[in-house]
């Protein structure tokens, strides 16, 4: 593992296929006529769906996401601010309602949010070091995780430790750089009696997608969800593949050609921001309909992160007082093609 910061060693596993159809069993027979944590009252979740793409650049990182409305009331891979210089990015079950309860939902990139102030809590009282910030934030974040799945008696279309939520962590740290991981949580079922399931989440798994090992190329670092589509390959693919789609934004701009050309040769340090930025934005729009959502955020070593689109999909999780500053756009609209 490249340059690995945590405590222990920790495996490196391949995403396994999901099955669709989560929220359908979520809702079913079954469920309904078992005993919840309120009687009567099912559990369901909307899923945050889709592509998400990190680009460390020369100048600052580029996090952005697209939607895949998979099922209604999806959302796009969710970006937290979970730091002044780090984001968490959430695939899976992101919010957790009621229906007919009256109770208010369970918003799981606000549990993200709060996870991510425990380090600043534990740094300031000297608890907490570099090496152990990862996995306490992973840690933080599976109490919420495990409380809203804890709910889910029904069977879940999933085979035993699938993935049942990725979380992105993306960012710059002292003396160290740029950094991202991926957490990765698993579910399991146990049946108890009839159709009634006790659900589990795991302990994460904590695996280190960049920086990449010496001599590897630095480029995109991409995932999706449900992790088992493989109806798009990746953008690095489609780039080096020649695909139309992306064709077509390396000759509208310029800027957007230097990056990625870069890219395609795996020297993604040499690309700058702004370029990073147009390039993911303009990518994302040409490789999905035109109604699907998009996040985009920088993280700067000098300014910390910075919204580009899509902030007012965070929704709750970010208080005025606590929000990121709102950055200009750095997305220019590319020049039709000669």
């Amino acid at each position: 593992m490249p340059n690995a910061r945590l405590a222990r060693p920790l495996a490196a596993l391949l995403l396994p296929g999901l099955l669709g159809g989560m929220s359908a069993a979520m809702e079913s027979r079954a469920a309904r006529q078992e005993a919840q944590t309120e009687a009567g009252n099912e559990i369901v979740a909307n899923l945050a769906a889709g592509r998400a793409a990190v680009l460390v650049c020369k100048d600052g990182i580029v996090v952005a996401t697209a939607e895949a409305p998979v099922e209604p009331n999806t959302l796009p891979p969710v970006i937290v601010p979970v730091s002044a210089f780090r984001v968490g990015v959430l695939l899976g079950p992101v919010e957790w309602t009621w229906p007919g309860s009256g109770r208010r939902a369970l918003r799981l990139d606000v549990a993200l949010h709060t996870a991510g102030g425990t380090i600043g809590r534990l740094q300031a009282s000297k608890d907490v070091n570099a090496a152990t910030d990862i996995e306490t934030i992973g840690l933080a974040f599976l109490s919420p995780l495990r409380t809203a799945a804890g709910q889910l008696h029904s069977r879940l279309p999933i085979e035993r430790d699938e993935i049942f939520t990725e979380l992105l962590l993306v960012g710059y740290e002292k003396d160290y750089g740029a950094e991202v991981w991926s957490l990765r949580y698993r579910v399991e079922q146990n049946l108890l009696r009839g159709e009634f399931y006790q659900t589990t989440v795991h302990r994460p798994e904590f695996i280190q997608l960049y920086p990449p090992e010496k001599g590897q190329p630095r480029t995109l670092v991409e995932t999706h969800y449900p992790p088992g589509d493989n109806s798009e390959p990746p953008l690095v693919d489609l780039l080096k593949t020649g695909d139309s789609r992306i064709a077509t934004l390396r000759r509208a701009d310029a800027g957007m050609g230097r990056a990625a050309d870069l890219l395609e040769k795996g020297d993604s340090r040499k690309v700058l921001l702004v370029d990073g930025v147009e390039l993911l934005r303009a990518a994302l729009q040409a490789v999905t309909p035109r109604d699907r959502r998009q996040m985009i955020a920088t993280i700067r070593e000098d300014k910390g992160v910075e919204w580009v689109l899509g902030e007012e999909m965070a929704g709750p999780a970010y208080p005025k007082d606590n929000r990121a500053p709102a950055a200009p756009s750095l997305y220019k609209q590319p020049r039709p093609p000669q």
